[in-house]
């Protein structure tokens, strides 16, 4: 309403030439404003001051002076309300980037701690397999060595056996002939027994004579008695040696095969550990470990994003607080510069002759 009350007071003037009263740069400073614009019609009136009441005009200048004085405070309250906004929202972007920031150092610990523990778990693997290896070939050269050394003691004892049968063929032999019933020339008896000693290498020295002897006692010729009870003894005394050396074997294999048994049986748990327990265990760890990694890793690829993100946001409302500073003080100079302009319009109006009632 002041704005059409002002618009129609001009109107009035328009009847009446410019007189020209304001001064060059007065005159255009106010040709810079629209407010000044509106006022330089008044230089008409000088002439027809009498005529009219200007009340109303001087109200509505006060009125204008008096809404932009109430803009530059109402600027002034919401810049601080801007600035308490601004302050508060900078803090919640720098204690976002504060706590995104210990994140990242806490994954990145972790996940180096998972990456290092996963790589301890993986040369623990390759450790286990080869092991497992070693074992299982351990374990194979045993089998093959308890096979072989079966097969060697089983010859031996095949030949102490036979040796001790032939020895007993000769005492029985010889026997008969002491007691006078040997009846017929057992000639086969001396090839049998020569044939089974000759197994037992070992035994050369001892029944090397024996044999010749034996043969000699079985001659149709031979009457000693006294040698043939010697070679008797000597025949006991060989299967006892034969018998003994039977038994040393037995018990040395039945040891040594006790040990390779329990070796063995050692292998064979270490084989079912290795493969069925310690093996997967890890391989499951270290699939676990993979899985808990990726996660960390994730984690880590959010903190780092909403780290990015919040620096972000932060450095958009820095920015567009700088932008409302900027406007802020170019609205208060264009407010002040409005403000300055009323003393000056007076002091012509009143120069004119227009004065308040």
């Amino acid at each position: 309403m002041r704005t059409i009350l002002v618009l129609a007071l001009i109107g009035l003037v328009f009847c009446s030439q410019p007189q020209g009263i304001f001064s060059p740069p007065v005159e255009k400073q106010l040709k810079d404003t629209h407010l000044g614009r509106v006022f330089l019609k008044l230089i008409t009136l000088k002439s027809k001051a009498q005529q009219f009441d200007f009340s109303q005009l001087f109200t509505a200048l006060d009125d204008l002076e008096a809404q932009i004085k109430q803009r530059i405070v109402d600027e002034g309250k919401q810049f601080q309300t801007d600035e308490v906004q601004y302050l508060t929202d900078v803090a919640f972007y720098q204690s976002q980037i504060a706590q995104y920031e210990n994140e990242i150092a806490t994954h990145e610990i972790d996940l180096q701690d998972s990456t290092e523990f996963r790589q301890e778990l993986q040369k623990l693997l390759v450790t286990k397999s080869e092991e497992l290896d070693q074992v299982k070939k351990s374990q194979s050269e045993l089998v093959k060595s308890i096979a072989n050394n079966q097969k060697t003691f089983e010859g031996q004892q095949s030949q102490y056996n036979n040796a001790i049968q032939a020895v007993d063929q000769a005492i029985e032999l010889v026997g008969a002939l002491r007691d006078g019933s040997f009846v017929s020339k057992k000639t086969n008896t001396v090839e049998l027994l020569e044939n089974s000693m000759k197994e037992l290498t070992h035994r050369r020295v001892m029944y090397g004579p024996l044999i010749k002897g034996l043969a000699q006692i079985l001659e149709p010729s031979f009457n000693d008695a006294s040698a043939v009870s010697k070679v008797l003894k000597l025949l006991q005394t060989l299967r006892d040696n034969l018998s003994k050396s039977r038994q040393e074997l037995e018990s040395s294999y039945q040891a040594e095969r006790a040990i390779d048994d329990h070796n063995l049986a050692d292998y064979n748990q270490r084989v079912s550990n290795l493969s069925d327990i310690i093996i997967p265990t890890i391989q499951a760890e270290i699939q676990t470990k993979d899985v808990d990694i990726q996660t960390k890793s994730n984690l880590l690829k959010d903190a780092n994003s909403n780290e990015s993100a919040a620096k972000t946001n932060l450095e958009t409302t820095n920015t567009r607080w700088v932008s409302r500073q900027n406007e802020s003080t170019k609205l208060q100079e264009e407010y002040a510069n409005q403000l300055a302009l009323f003393p000056k319009i007076s002091k012509e109006l009143e120069q004119a002759g227009i004065r308040r009632k």
